[in-house]
């Protein structure tokens, strides 16, 4: 995980320019008052670009190009890899994510960066030959053009703001509340050229999504395509852990955002598949479930009581049964009504431009589950102060918007259920996944995302009959028979507002979820 900002001011004087042309800072210095651009929209941005990549960030600026960058890292390949990162003199590359091609034999950005450096295909080719979850910047020197944008699915945050009378162009994985940011479309790449200040949407990634409509009646291939969806989702869950480098050195646990229900489960428990699989590679690797929980004064109802609380309890116990040769923690994140005031305006500042009641009680659940402040249950019973120190979370997010788990979709006709899937699986960047990436990566931490596989969500959309998408019929069958969650499989879909008791806090309860943020 890493944070970018960058920012072009054409009419800037370069004599005002630092004349460094690379500023580095480690995890201790001060960066925010270190580095500084002529802007105050760049320099109020920092902080929060500085929080995403805790290991390293840097400063660097070119007074021929009138343009700032500012990088920040999140060790997670080896080798240590610093960014904004310099590519044969042409081009000037920041890159925020995780990469699984095949090819790849070490650290995601150096692979990026010998692509640039060879410069076969061009730079729009390059970013359609990737696999994973990312967003970027390239600046090529040579044609004097930026490139900019996120993956096909949108699972790392984007924004960008152009003046376009003077042509200054900002981009940004997070901005706070700076208006007149635009976030960018999943899969679109962005140029900018500046010499004729024009911004275009060059090329997209991919295709839309489409949703298959066929109807298998009899169930009749029910088992086979149970048999594929397993095969996808542990090869899809196998990538994401296998290339988290630090893990073999430092036996750092991996952690899941946890509610207890059937998606984080699966999740959860295909992570622990990989890691009993491959014990020889991960000796002594524990996984932590992170379960928040709020307490609500508007309903008197305290963290250990809410729903997820005593859910993920149970479904922690049978995971611990499943695969007892694991470390399994379940950390409880207790959220006080003081606390939750206190941490609410950052994380309203973080998910801009999202400033319903509803984004705010999933961003802020998020936000806490991520922290990881908690405790932990010993032997005896007793509850120990715990600190999260997974530094990789695996979320169950794409689950619903596959395979129909909002309850809003159990009584629609065929043509409204395949509607309502194709519009929430290609919207999903801009409904969830901005927000969340913002309020999570700014613990330091790196969120990933198994059912948001490119070619899982292929598989799922283009060849699952619809009629297997009825309340998540195939997934729940999958989790029953493959991954053993009797039980677990059977739970109702819970939103995490209610289920963590993060929403409708006070005695104005008959706020909307739809509301404007007051």
């Amino acid at each position: 995980m890493c944070g970018i900002l960058l920012h072009f001011q054409p009419q800037l004087d370069a004599s005002i320019l630092l004349k460094n042309e690379l500023l580095e800072f480690t995890e201790h210095s001060d960066s925010s008052q270190l580095c500084s651009d002529t802007s105050n929209i760049f320099n109020k941005i920092v902080p929060h670009v500085r929080a995403r990549g805790p290991n390293y960030s840097s400063f660097r600026t070119s007074r021929e190009h009138s343009t700032s960058w500012f990088s920040s890292v999140l060790s997670l390949r080896e080798p240590f890899t610093t960014q904004s990162i310099e590519i044969h003199g042409r081009y000037v590359l920041q890159f925020n994510g995780e990469l699984y091609n095949e090819e790849i034999k070490d650290n995601d950005t150096r692979f990026i960066a010998n692509l640039l450096h060879l410069d076969d295909t061009g730079i729009s080719e390059i970013i359609r030959s990737l696999d994973g979850e990312f967003a970027y910047t390239i600046y090529d020197k040579k044609e004097r053009m930026f490139y900019f944008g996120r993956d096909s699915v949108g699972r790392r945050s984007l924004s960008y703001r152009l003046n376009e009378s003077t042509g200054e162009l900002f981009v940004a994985s997070v901005t706070g509340k700076e208006e007149e940011f635009v976030d960018c479309i999943a899969g679109v790449i962005y140029t900018y050229d500046t010499q004729t200040k024009t911004l275009k949407q060059k090329d997209v990634i991919r295709n839309p999504f489409s949703i298959c409509e066929d109807i298998d009646k009899e169930m009749t291939n029910l088992g086979s395509s149970i048999e594929k969806l397993y095969k996808e989702l542990k090869f899809s869950t196998k990538k994401r852990v296998r290339s988290i480098h630090p893990m073999h050195i430092e036996n750092s646990p991996i952690a899941v955002l946890f509610s207890g229900g059937l998606d984080c489960s699966v999740v959860a428990s295909l992570v622990l598949e990989e890691l009993r699989e491959n014990s020889g590679d991960y000796q002594s690797i524990s996984v932590e479930l992170l379960n928040v929980g709020f307490e609500n004064p508007r309903t008197g109802i305290m963290p250990s009581e809410t729903p997820d609380r005593k859910l993920a309890t149970s479904s922690a116990k049978a995971l611990q049964a499943l695969y007892p040769e694991i470390d399994i923690k379940l950390v409880e994140i207790d959220v006080p009504y003081s606390e939750y005031l206190a941490y609410r305006p950052q994380v309203v500042d973080l998910m801009y431009p999202k400033n319903t009641e509803m984004d705010l009680s999933i961003a802020i659940a998020f936000f806490f589950a991520s922290k990881g402040s908690g405790f932990v249950t010993l032997p005896d019973g007793s509850r120990d102060k715990y600190q999260r120190k997974g530094i990789v979370l695996f979320s169950g997010l794409g689950a619903d918007e596959l395979f129909g788990g909002y309850h809003k979709l159990a009584n629609k006709s065929s043509e409204e259920l395949t509607k309502e899937l194709t519009r929430q699986i290609n919207s999903i960047y801009d409904r969830n996944l901005n927000r969340d990436d913002k309020v999570i990566a700014c613990n330091g931490v790196e969120v990933r995302y198994p059912f948001l596989d490119e070619s899982l969500i292929t598989f799922s959309t283009g060849c699952i009959p619809l009629n297997y998408k009825v309340n998540k019929l195939i997934l729940r069958k999958m989790a029953s028979e493959k991954l053993y969650l009797i039980g677990i499989c059977d739970e109702p879909k819970r939103a995490i507002q209610f289920g963590t008791k993060s929403a409708k806090m006070t005695k104005d309860g008959n706020k909307h979820g739809t509301d404007l943020l007051k």
